[in-house]
């Protein structure tokens, strides 16, 4: 309970600090301080971003595998409802079945209700379970099941065994300690306003609490700073918030993004973001959401329900 770190987002990652990002989201227990002390993952009051803090379970380096991670999952499905920097990741509806170890394989069965939280909400939940629970020795990987049947993809293609790969994608930083630099390429339109030029921007991870995801999409709302570019998308467009997990970014927007009048036509504007995001090494995909749930159409024409992922028929 010592020491409050932060993680600067689920989102961020870069590709030159990755073996960095791997020894800190590795499933083992090398990121510990002794074999006592554990990073307990919660999420911030507004439940947009994680946050840990070390706990000290006297006894654990004696204590067996399943009692361990009994131990850890109370630490985490439990508010104190006097503290105001840490709160748990897991709604109050959403109930803890079971618990199957088997194998190094940890499998946590959740009740219906895990099914009616938000996208985003099962993204944290998940990246904060699995990340605490890999810390424990002997742990390979993290499965979820609801009712006893595996948890899917809104698309329904089973989200599998999670490991540290899951999120390789979410760099922790102690204050004070990381601060490293990347060019990141923004796909704006060109003059006519028919075909994509990249713009490079220089983007310095700090302890801003800004990933690169939410950078990108800032750049595009707010429009490119050279003469020779356009704006993709109108300035006034809401973004809730951006998350990766499992390769795939999850955009959140508000209903304005389905009806805002940007200067360029839809699919150039969709291939715009798409193509800026899966410049990063990690995302391989984008989908839409529109206030944490599946988008639908834009302007009563494009279908935003599916994955998208790079396109370059329309790079200029």
């Amino acid at each position: 309970m010592m020491l409050k770190k932060r993680i600067l987002s689920i989102a961020i990652s870069l590709t030159v600090l990755l073996a960095a990002v791997l020894s800190l989201c590795a499933c083992a227990p090398e990121t510990q301080k002794d074999l006592n002390t554990y990073m307990v993952y919660y999420t911030n009051q507004k439940a947009n971003d994680i946050i840990y803090k070390e706990q000290v379970i006297e006894g654990a380096e004696h204590m067996e595998q399943l009692a361990l991670v009994k131990e850890l999952l109370n630490l985490m499905f439990t508010q104190d409802e006097e503290d105001t920097t840490y709160y748990t990741v897991k709604p109050e509806n959403v109930e803890l079945n079971g618990i199957f170890a088997k194998d190094g394989l940890i499998t946590l069965d959740f009740n219906s209700n895990y099914d009616r939280m938000t996208n985003v909400q099962k993204i944290i939940f998940r990246a904060s379970v699995v990340s605490t629970l890999c810390q424990v020795p002997g742990v390979t990987g993290i499965a979820f099941t609801v009712e006893q049947n595996p948890i899917t993809y809104s698309n329904g293609e089973p989200i599998g065994t999670m490991t540290k790969d899951s999120f390789v994608n979410v760099l922790l930083s102690e204050e004070g300690m990381l601060k490293q630099e990347t060019d990141l390429t923004i796909y704006f339109a060109n003059q006519t306003k028919d075909k994509l030029v990249p713009a490079l921007y220089r983007f310095t991870i700090d302890n801003s609490n800004t990933s690169m995801e939410e950078y990108i999409l800032t750049r595009l709302l707010s429009g490119p700073e050279e003469a020779e570019y356009e704006r993709t998308m109108a300035s006034g467009v809401t973004l809730n918030s951006v998350a990766t997990a499992d390769h795939v970014c999850y955009v959140n927007f508000g209903p304005d993004f389905l009806e805002q009048e940007q200067p360029v036509s839809d699919e150039l504007m969709i291939a715009s973001i798409v193509n800026s995001l899966c410049q990063l090494t990690y995302v391989h995909s984008v989908r839409f959401l529109i206030d944490g749930e599946p988008a639908g159409m834009l302007h009563g024409t494009m279908d935003l329900s599916g994955a998208f992922t790079r396109d370059n028929s329309y790079i200029q």
